[in-house]
């Protein structure tokens, strides 16, 4: 009989030792995760992605193809396909006005 209590510690002991392992590993990874947030004015976490160009430009592409009504918002669409983007946000720009 005291094999069988000797084998359940043993398993507890191990599965103890993994349990605080992954804890450990858990709990660095929040630290650093929480050491590279900002926090704004209302107690929120602030994450700021780089500014790509191409983050830029779909930026501005939505904000115009978004106020334009739907016939010349399939035309500036089908200009963005063939085109490309910049292309396409003149084309929304000349629409606009």
């Amino acid at each position: 009989m005291p094999r069988k209590f000797s084998a359940r510690r043993a398993r507890a002991m191990r599965d103890i030792d993994q349990g605080l392992r992954m804890l450990n590993s858990g709990l660095r990874r929040l630290a650093r995760d929480v050491s590279t947030m900002r926090v704004a004015g209302n107690g929120r976490a602030v994450r700021r992605r780089p500014v790509t160009r191409a983050l830029k430009l779909q930026g501005r592409y939505m904000g115009l193809i978004r106020t334009l009504p739907l016939r010349l918002k399939l035309q500036v669409k089908a200009i963005r396909a063939k085109q490309g983007v910049e292309q396409a946000i003149r084309k929304a720009r000349a629409l606009k006005d």
